[in-house]
C-alpha cells in the first residue's frame, strides 16, 4: 500500500529534523449532513497547501498533496 500524502510529508520533514514545523488547521461548514472541511496545511506557519472536501481526512489528504507539490516546485 503506497504511502499516503500526509505521511509522506511527515517523513519528508523527519528526515530534515523538522516535523515541529508541521501543523494543519481545520475548519467545517454547512449543516452536519452536508459538511464542507477545509484543512490547511502549514509549514512553519505558512500555509502551503489547502484541501476542501466532504470528509476530513480527505481534505487533510489533498491539503498535504499540495503542500508537497509546492516544496517539490520550490526544490526545482
Amino acid at each position: 500500500m503506497p504511502a499516503t500524502p500526509v505521511t509522506t510529508l511527515h517523513n519528508l520533514l523527519a528526515g530534515k529534523g523538522q516535523t515541529h514545523l508541521l501543523s494543519f488547521v481545520d475548519s467545517c461548514t454547512g449543516p452536519s449532513n452536508a459538511a464542507v472541511w477545509t484543512v490547511q496545511c502549514k509549514i512553519a506557519g505558512e500555509v502551503r497547501g489547502v484541501g476542501v472536501a466532504g470528509q476530513k481526512a480527505t481534505a487533510k489528504q489533498l491539503a498535504a498533496q499540495q503542500a508537497l507539490d509546492a516544496i517539490q516546485a520550490d526544490a526545482s
